[in-house]
């Protein structure tokens, strides 16, 4: 019990020795967390992005530093409605091929191998911030973008604007409420990350 007691404080005091200097250092870096809005259509039936294949699990942040392409963009808690930004330059692209969907000019890709070309009288057509673009692949996601990505010949029974009229704005409440998957210090969970996993290596140290 005494070996354990020891361990834990000196677990302890490496953690408030690590947070002080992170906080102290010219070099820290806090990382962005904000949130986005989307939907995609196809002949005007909006695709579902709420099954637990398009979500990454909500965890905290590494103390190796180390993060991989989901974690920068991804969706959380079967909400297929809102993405999670934690990381600098991240595009729609990103997002996207992250959830192996593909999309260009002309083309619209599934994760499901169903490819949409546009011909000539079908378009792959897309609205950002309510206004038409040509191609978002490479344009970064900003905080309470929309974005709409529809294919179809869009003279049917629905239009481009009513469609885009369908696309979430809550990406503003969660800007606004404590998310557990933020990984930047300004959130109150940072500590309590460092010093799970500084306890996690002690206990895989003992064993």
């Amino acid at each position: 019990m005494k070996k354990i007691l020891i361990g834990i404080v000196s677990i302890l005091f490496i953690a408030v020795i690590y947070l002080w200097w992170y906080i102290h250092s010219g070099s820290q870096h806090i990382p962005p967390h904000f949130h986005a809005n989307f939907a995609v259509f196809v002949w005007g039936s909006r695709i579902d992005f709420s099954p637990d294949k398009y979500m990454e699990d909500i965890v905290g942040c590494s103390i190796t530093g180390k993060i991989s392409a989901r974690d920068r963009v991804h969706l959380h808690e079967n909400n297929g409605d809102t993405i999670h930004v934690h990381h600098d330059g991240v595009t729609w692209g990103h997002f996207f091929s992250n959830n192996n969907i593909a999309f260009w000019e002309d083309f619209l890709k599934l994760d499901t191998g169903e490819m949409f070309t546009t011909q000539d009288d079908t378009w792959v057509l897309y609205i950002l911030n309510g206004k038409r673009v040509e191609n978002p692949f490479n344009t970064l996601i900003n905080s309470e973008d929309k974005l709409l990505i529809s294919y179809g010949d869009h003279n049917w029974d629905y239009s481009l604007e009513d469609l885009y009229d369908q696309v979430s704005s809550n990406a503003w409440e969660y800007n606004s409420k404590y998310d557990p998957g933020s990984c930047g210090w300004t959130n109150e969970n940072g500590v309590k990350v460092i010093i799970r996993e500084l306890i996690n290596s002690f206990t895989h140290w003992q064993h």
